[in-house]
């Protein structure tokens, strides 16, 4: 197949000379390196393994080989006839062989991609059972760039410009720095028969326009063009790397982890403290991103880590609009969230960046529970305690209260929240809403209908973890002091003291 414009030729070194060059500056096979070479039966693979067989780039390459073809199936019988032609040349040239067979399903969806990851496991399982460091597969120049413009017809951003490296390992690619039509020349200069895969030409594929239409008139109408773009591609690539190491490096510092009571954190920052800090690549999986840390970072370091966290996360939904719309949230008091496709949503609530999908459900409310004294009862996923102490110590003012018992005014009762509820804030002047109070604490919306209470005869005495009442206030005048605490329920003590009896002082 044939788009009839003809490129331009220029002056090049021969193959073998570009493809040592390669393999020097790239150290592709260090000294007595075993190499696995992927050998379809075209004209690429096929070259590649002649200039490995033959030493024909010199002596740095591997010291021994060992060839695999895959066979897939996808054609019949040309499928049989490549792997025959694979099988005749190796022999011809005393390269051990290795024929797997990985049928791939075409009416299992991307064949193409199938495909490729057969191929990988394939190379990577035959390298491992033949003690092969490195596995060269015979991707060119033109492959390269037919990935770039396909990926930027796709979708933008540095990803799409970034292409395939000469040494990855256990991945090399010898020929990265070469035209397919030099390999073609290659092959019909040593009378070396290869393969034709009708799957390159088939028209239905935006590869085949891509490799037959626009390349070559691109070519034409700039000549020295793919051989540029391929040489930007392998910069990109490298370029990605550093990207890579600055968004870790900044996920590391944003990224937060599970709550430490291994609940869904639902409860504010202020009742549970900061979540874990993630490290390494799985801070890029953080189930909940820092607004304070994200807003301390460059406005590219932010959209690059935003962009990574929701390709980590919510992959269909990664794109640039998606981006933006999280970053916009950043700037929003309170509570927001936005659609980003896909079924996502980007929600923020304070200092908390997290992901939802689908309707979010109405959280279930515990019923009320009488709190025995002392004793201990279950509310909501959370053991809630009270006791009687000889004496006020210093509280953990997220977990636990001290209180006078003298200013209770009748049975403790646990509950949530319910319209209407005030209370006097310890060291108030006066009564406020309790959802001010929970406004300003910067309790998560979400969480204000699941925030447990202690009651005393209908009077709130401790937002839990938060805040308790005045009327608890401890004093010279006090005689009996009560110690309030929550704690997750799984922590709670089964053989704590619980009464059933009569309330008391």
């Amino acid at each position: 197949m044939s788009s009839g414009v003809k490129p331009r030729r220029r002056g090049r070194t021969s193959l073998a000379r570009r493809v040592q060059s390669v393999i020097e500056r790239e150290c592709l096979f260090p000294r007595g390196t075993r190499a696995l070479v992927m050998v379809s039966g075209g004209q690429d693979s096929l070259a590649l393994l002649h200039l490995l067989s033959t030493e024909a780039v010199g002596s740095k390459g591997p010291s021994a080989l060992h060839a695999l073809h895959v066979n897939h199936h996808l054609r019949g019988a040309e499928s049989d006839d490549d792997e025959a032609l694979v099988v005749r040349f190796c022999d011809q040239m005393g390269v051990e062989l290795t024929v797997a067979h990985r049928p791939v399903d075409k009416a299992a969806g991307n064949v193409q991609e199938a495909a490729r990851d057969a191929r990988r496991e394939a190379g990577l399982a035959v390298a491992a059972q033949q003690e092969c460091a490195r596995i060269a597969i015979g991707h060119t120049a033109d492959d390269q760039v037919e990935t770039m413009l396909y990926r930027l017809g796709r979708y933008g951003g540095l990803a799409a410009l970034t292409g395939m490296l000469p040494a990855d390992p256990p991945w090399v690619r010898p020929l990265l720095g070469c035209r397919r039509e030099e390999t073609a020349a290659y092959c019909r200069h040593l009378g070396l028969e290869f393969a034709e895969d009708r799957g390159n030409f088939y028209p239905g594929y935006a590869r085949t326009a891509i490799r037959e239409t626009v390349l070559p008139a691109w070519e034409a109408a700039l000549p020295g063009a793919v051989d540029a773009a391929c040489r930007a591609a392998e910069v990109a690539a490298e370029i990605q790397g550093v990207v890579d190491d600055v968004v870790v490096d900044a996920a590391r510092r944003v990224g937060r982890g599970q709550d430490p009571t291994g609940r869904e954190r639902a409860e504010s920052e202020a009742t549970w403290g900061v979540g874990r800090e993630t490290s390494g690549p799985a801070a890029l999986c953080a189930e909940e991103l820092s607004v304070t840390g994200l807003l301390s970072l460059s406005p590219a370091v932010r959209r690059l880590l935003l962009h990574e966290w929701l390709e980590a996360r919510a992959r269909p939904s990664a794109s640039r609009a998606a981006v933006l719309a999280a970053e916009a949230l950043l700037g929003h008091g309170g509570s927001a969230e936005r659609s980003v496709g896909g079924g996502w949503r980007v929600c923020k609530e304070y200092d908390r960046l997290f992901l939802h999908r689908g309707v979010r459900a109405l959280p279930v409310i515990p019923e009320p529970v009488s709190l025995p004294l002392p004793g201990v009862v279950e509310w909501g996923g959370l053991a809630v305690r009270s006791e009687f102490v000889e004496r006020y110590a210093a509280p953990d003012v997220a977990r636990e209260a001290y209180l006078d018992a003298g200013g209770l005014s009748g049975p403790l009762v646990v509950r949530a929240p319910v319209p209407g509820d005030r209370f006097r804030p310890f060291g108030a002047p006066g009564e406020r809403k309790l959802q001010d109070v929970l406004v300003d604490l910067k309790v998560p919306a979400s969480a204000r209908r699941r925030q447990p209470l202690v009651v005393s005869g209908g009077r709130i005495v401790w937002v839990c973890g938060l805040v308790m009442a005045e009327e608890g206030r401890i004093t010279r005048k006090t005689t009996a002091i009560i110690r309030l605490s929550v704690s997750p329920g799984d922590d709670r003590d089964r053989e704590a003291p619980v009464e059933t009896g009569e309330w008391r002082t």
